[in-house]
C-alpha cells in the first residue's frame, strides 16, 4: 500500500528533481549565511523542494493530456487516471502553499521570489512551451531562482553580483539539461505536438548549439572562485568544482561533437552540476 501511494506521489512531484532544486537553494543560503546557519539552510532547502514539488504537481494537472501521449511521462498518476484531477490540484495547492509559508518566515523577498517562480513556471512557461521551440530560454530562469531564493533567505541582496553569478551557473545548466533530454525523446515531442529545437535547426546546428552551452557551463564551473563564490588557498572545494568542469569537458570531447543524444553525456552533465553544488556547500565547512 505504501508503494502504491509513494511511487505515484514521487512521480507527481518529480522527487529527484525537486530534491536537487532544494539542494541548490541550500547552497545559496550557505554561501551567504555561512556554516553556522547549517540547520536554517536545510530548512530553506526543504521549503524550496516542497515548493518545487507543488509546481510539478500543478504542471501535471495542466499537461495531463500531453503527458498521456508521451512515453517518458505516460506513467504519471494524472496521465494514467490513477489519481483524479481534484487530488492533483489539492496536493499542488498544499505543497505550494506550504513552501511559500515556510519561505515567508525568512522574509518578504524569498516569498516573493517563490511566488514569482510559480507564476513564471506554471503561468508563462507552461503556456509558452506549447507555442515556441525557444520556450526553454525563459523557462530556464526557473532553475536560476532557487539558489537566489536561498541567498536572499540568508539576508543577502538579490542584486549582489555573486548572487547573480550563482544564478547564472544554474541557468547555464538548465539549457543543455533540457536539450539533451529532448534529443533522446524527440518522437515523444512530435506525438504530443510540442515544438522543439530540432524542428528549427539542422542536426549539426543543434549539436553546435548544445555544445556551446555545455562549454559555457564547464567554463563557469572552472571560474567559480573568480566569481567570488568559492574560497581559494587550501580549500578543497575549488578543486572539486574544477574536476566537475573538466569531467564535463571530457565527456563533450568524447562525443566528438557529433552525437548529442548520448545518455552518458546527459548523466555526466547532471553529475557535474551535482558535484559543483556540493562543492559550493562544502566550501563553507572545509577551508
Amino acid at each position: 500500500m505504501i508503494r502504491g501511494i509513494f511511487l505515484p506521489l514521487a512521480r507527481l512531484v518529480r522527487l529527484r528533481l525537486s530534491l536537487f532544486v532544494g539542494l541548490s537553494a541550500t547552497a545559496g543560503h550557505l554561501l551567504h549565511g555561512g556554516s553556522n546557519q547549517g540547520a536554517s539552510s536545510l530548512l530553506v532547502g526543504l521549503a524550496v523542494a516542497v515548493l518545487a514539488g507543488g509546481c510539478s504537481a500543478l504542471n501535471q494537472v495542466q499537461e495531463r493530456r500531453i503527458d498521456a501521449r508521451m512515453q517518458r511521462t505516460c506513467l504519471r498518476p494524472l496521465a494514467t487516471g490513477q489519481w483524479s484531477l481534484g487530488w492533483g490540484l489539492s496536493i499542488a495547492a498544499l505543497l505550494m502553499g506550504g513552501g511559500l509559508l515556510l519561505l515567508s518566515a525568512y522574509g518578504l523577498v524569498p516569498a516573493l521570489l517563490g511566488g514569482g517562480a510559480i507564476l513564471w513556471y506554471n503561468g508563462f512557461y507552461t503556456w509558452f512551451k506549447r507555442r515556441s521551440a525557444f520556450a526553454v530560454l525563459p523557462g530556464a530562469l526557473c532553475g536560476a531562482l532557487p539558489p537566489l531564493i536561498g541567498w536572499c533567505a540568508a539576508g543577502g541582496a538579490w542584486q549582489d553580483p555573486r548572487a547573480i553569478g550563482l544564478a547564472l551557473v544554474f541557468f547555464l545548466w538548465q539549457m543543455p539539461h533540457f536539450w539533451l533530454l529532448l534529443a533522446s525523446h524527440r518522437e515523444d515531442y512530435r506525438r504530443a505536438g510540442l515544438p522543439h529545437l530540432f524542428e528549427r535547426f539542422s542536426p549539426q546546428q543543434s549539436i553546435r548549439l548544445i555544445a556551446l552551452w555545455i562549454l559555457s557551463l564547464a567554463s563557469s564551473l572552472l571560474l567559480l572562485p573568480s566569481l567570488g563564490l568559492l574560497r581559494s588557498g587550501t580549500a578543497i572545494a575549488p578543486y572539486l568544482a574544477a574536476v566537475a568542469g573538466l569531467f564535463l569537458l571530457a565527456l563533450l570531447i568524447r562525443t566528438r561533437f557529433r552525437k548529442i543524444a548520448d545518455t552518458a553525456l546527459f548523466a555526466g552533465l547532471n553529475l557535474a552540476m551535482l558535484t559543483a553544488t556540493l562543492a559550493l556547500m562544502l566550501d563553507q565547512f572545509f577551508f
